[in-house]
């Protein structure tokens, strides 16, 4: 009984956005449809520069994505380190779990004498103060199962997020420290 009326609100929600997403295309004039098809197309093309995605694909996985960026926002506004943990992939909670590489990381604060002691310092130190407030607009793929999030800035991608797919699911990947 429970599955059944959590598949109810699940088909409810999808309904709703579906005629929502309806509603304000109708409403467009042809050039304004155009000009969005013009942009989704330019989008489409440098975000699959680099793998071969069909376009429904690339639209489903930008919609996921960016679904999981306003949870992960609404996660950071409450510093709810519990619900952030399960949008992160298991590589990224092994590597900054170890206290080497907390305490590599916690020479680079931009604040001195601040220690990284565990996954949730890094949490509330880097990740949230890294990304609360940003916006991201579009994703590039890597490949098939990985993707970036960005924000585009003139000719620049300001890479906020970067996504790994683990078991059919958009994980994020915090990359590990470099040099």
């Amino acid at each position: 009984m429970k599955k059944l009326i959590c598949f109810l609100i699940a088909l409810t929600i999808f309904a709703s956005c579906s005629s929502t997403k309806n509603e304000s295309q109708a409403g467009q004039t042809p050039s304004q449809k155009a000009v969005q098809t013009s942009e989704t197309d330019e989008e489409f093309s440098r975000s699959t520069s680099n793998v071969s995605i069909s376009k429904e694909e690339f639209l489903n996985d930008k919609r996921e994505i960016l679904e999981i960026i306003a949870k992960l926002s609404e996660i950071m506004t409450d510093y709810d380190f519990e619900s952030w943990i399960k949008y992160i992939d298991k590589d990224s909670i092994n590597y900054w779990s170890n206290p080497i590489n907390l305490k590599n990381a916690s020479k680079r604060l931009p604040i001195k004498n601040q220690k990284l002691n565990n996954l949730n310092d890094y949490f509330r130190m880097v990740f949230v103060p890294s990304r609360k407030g940003r916006s991201v607009e579009e994703i590039r793929y890597i490949s098939r199962d990985i993707v970036k999030a960005v924000q585009v800035r003139e000719d620049a991608d300001i890479v906020y997020y970067n996504f790994t797919k683990e078991d059919g699911h958009w994980m994020v990947k915090i990359p590990p420290l470099q040099g």
